[in-house]
């Protein structure tokens, strides 16, 4: 018993510093041998047997040589993730549809297509999903390792089961099992948010920060919150709703939130809503679009709901500076098709309302907000857990 303790503790380190190997070349490559083992504080005999097995397996491979010289007057091998020996599969569902990308494993999208749902219950999204993947799949050049799905809703990672989506209608699906069973390859579900974040934290703007916070605008409003590296969802996979945070009472209310809340100020509904009540002329039948493009057209009652829709983000993200002072949040969604429009009142409105100087030691930065961001995310998240899943698994000491 004590010889079998013993050797799962081995085990369990030797998993650990093969995963911290890995992540360190994903996120600092091209990078030596030798800056690996300084960084991880490991010797440089057990960085050069797991680097050496990374590279049997195709995880990563000996980029070039440095200028800079090692031991001896000899120039450093750099080493690099080999993102391209494989492909993975994303698709965001939504009420509307489902947007896919093929991506290599860095995320970086190869293809895109959307696919219109005629119905949104269980058994048509399994349907619709298994044919966008057998059309992904027929187009890539590589092997198709995973499929990341994320949704809106509360999704339990651990039984891979859809809890709640009010938007689709479900409750208690098990969205995983039913595609597993169905496609034959490793399937991931998570929140739509969720993933944007995992997205962020593998590929994006928050590869180089251990913690950060993802805020998406659009139909309505998320948080999706990383702490040392992990997406943190609560116990109960319900961590983030930030559109139910109450902004102010006795607020203005739309058709999925309370009044006051931060959703109500700040979804494509709210921003309608304003515009039918303070920009001139404006039909009963116009949308965000057409909001907007009054407002690059310099219509003043337009950028006035800009400029008050920004003093509403900046109320918000002072909730979040003060709460968690974050160095980075990264703002998303189809919400920021106007960015320009809402940035300096949004600012302003955080350096008001943030504590001290914590406002001063956030970057706010701004991703694509069209929906293959969405369908990128959930391929990150097969592709971070395929990456991981087989750097752990090398036999490296």
């Amino acid at each position: 018993m004590i010889e079998r303790t013993r050797a799962t503790a081995k085990d369990d380190v030797r998993s650990l510093n093969q995963g911290a190997v890995f992540q360190v070349v994903h996120r600092h490559g091209p990078v030596s041998r030798i800056d690996i083992a300084a960084r991880l504080q490991l010797s440089p005999a057990a960085v050069t047997n797991i680097t050496s097995d990374l590279i049997e397996r195709g995880l990563v491979y000996e980029a070039r040589k440095d200028d800079e010289r090692g031991g001896v007057g000899r120039r450093r091998i750099l080493l690099e993730v080999a993102y391209d020996t494989a492909s993975v599969a994303g698709i965001k569902v939504s009420n509307a549809g489902l947007t896919c990308a093929l991506t290599n494993l860095n995320a970086e999208v190869l293809s895109a297509r959307h696919e219109p749902l005629p119905e949104t219950d269980p058994d048509t999204v399994v349907d619709a999903i298994c044919a966008a993947f057998a059309a992904l799949r027929s187009g890539a050049d590589r092997p198709l390792a995973a499929l990341g799905v994320s949704l809106p809703g509360l999704v339990d990672v651990d039984r891979q089961t859809v809890r709640h989506s009010p938007l689709l209608g479900w409750d208690q699906v098990p969205l995983g099992r039913l595609l597993q069973e169905r496609l034959g390859v490793s399937v991931l579900v998570e929140n739509d948010v969720d993933a944007l974040a995992l997205a962020e934290a593998w590929f994006g703007f928050g590869r180089t920060h251990d913690s950060f916070l993802v805020v998406t605008l659009g139909r309505g409003v998320g948080l999706g919150i990383v702490m040392n590296g992990e997406v943190y969802r609560g116990p109960n996979g319900g961590a983030g709703e930030l559109g139910h945070v109450l902004l102010e009472a006795n607020g203005p209310r739309t058709r999925y939130a309370a009044p006051g809340t931060v959703e109500s100020f700040l979804s494509d509904d709210a921003l309608v809503r304003e515009a039918r009540a303070r920009v001139a002329g404006f039909p009963e039948d116009g949308g965000v679009e057409l909001v907007v493009d009054l407002a690059e057209r310099g219509r003043d009652d337009a950028l006035d709901v800009f400029e008050d829709y920004g003093r509403a983000l900046g109320r918000t993200l002072s909730l979040l500076v003060n709460v968690f002072a974050p160095s980075l949040i990264v703002l998303s969604g189809e919400g920021l098709r106007a960015a320009e429009l809402v940035l300096s009142s949004a600012q302003a409105e955080l350096r008001r309302l943030a504590f001290g100087d914590l406002a001063e030691h956030v970057e706010l930065a701004f991703e694509p907000w069209g929906d293959d961001a969405w369908a990128r995310g959930a391929a990150a998240l097969a592709a971070s857990r395929h990456l991981t899943e087989t750097a752990i698994s090398a036999r490296g000491d």
